[in-house]
């Protein structure tokens, strides 16, 4: 054990500490997954310990998807206790969003991923301005109906499992374009960031153990030390980040939430 730990330097202990923090207040605060945070810190990482920018890339993917798979379980359980779950929404939307992630899964891999994060980085900014614009800027008053109503969620679990980052980035202001509440938005993108996360853990476990480079701590494509290090303060930090969530005023949660977007598309456009 004292040789896996100490293969990381102390300066990759403090930022993944820190990251964890912050992967904790945006799943409670927000419903959003962290790994657009994680990820790059976990490249960092990796690539100072010499291991390949392919390999980190995929280990940095993997890793956040567990970390985000641990912190959206408190967040998820927070907000079911804040009564901020709407479950006749995670009922409509839950069978086309895990069809659109294992979409995404199987369909990430093969496309160009310049391409992926161009569209990631466009959605996002518009929704950017949705989140700002509020209620002045809707689709309709309510979620399309009929057949209509499983377009948004198989997009948006396809989406963002192609790119890696949690369901809740983009359920909660994809919501919002149908007047939904808010905080009932929120509360159901924590859920939907484990619907993600669970497949895409999964999928990342599972890769070939025998590919050459891999951290000693590295269980197919997820560095386990990595996880426990960014999930502990993830962990104290989510459920009391969902009791906030739950009495922040409705103004304050939606231009968070506009700013956490545009830093995201804004980060991926200048990668």
């Amino acid at each position: 054990m004292e040789t896996l730990v100490s293969a990381y330097p102390p300066a990759a202990w403090a930022a993944l500490l820190g990251t964890g923090i912050l992967i904790g207040l945006l799943a409670g605060l927000l419903g959003v997954g962290g790994g657009i945070v994680a990820v790059p810190i976990l490249l960092e990482i990796f690539e100072f310990m010499g291991i390949s920018s392919s390999l980190a890339v995929s280990l940095a993917v993997g890793t956040a998807q567990a970390s985000i798979l641990i912190a959206s379980t408190t967040a998820a359980a927070a907000h079911w206790r804040a009564g901020t779950i709407d479950r006749e929404l995670v009922r409509s939307w839950l069978p086309a969003l895990m069809v659109g992630a294992i979409i995404g899964l199987a369909l990430g891999p093969l496309a160009p991923s310049h391409v992926l994060t161009s569209l990631f980085a466009a959605v996002a900014a518009a929704l950017a301005v949705k989140m700002a614009a509020g209620d002045r800027l809707i689709i309709g008053h309510r979620q399309p109906q009929g057949p209509l109503a499983h377009v948004p969620p198989t997009l948006v679990g396809g989406l963002a499992a192609a790119v890696g980052v949690g369901g809740g980035t983009l359920s909660t202001p994809v919501l919002t374009l149908f007047s939904f509440s808010i905080k009932r938005a929120i509360g159901a993108g924590a859920l939907f960031n484990l619907v993600i996360a669970v497949p895409a853990t999964l999928v990342f476990l599972s890769m070939d153990l025998d590919t050459p480079g891999r951290p000693a701590d590295a269980l197919g494509d997820v560095a386990l030390f990595c996880v426990a290090t960014l999930s502990l303060p993830a962990l104290f930090v989510a459920p009391i980040a969902a009791r906030w969530s739950s009495r922040a005023p409705v103004s304050v949660l939606r231009r968070l939430f506009a700013l956490c977007l545009a830093v995201i598309a804004v980060r991926l456009l200048l990668r």
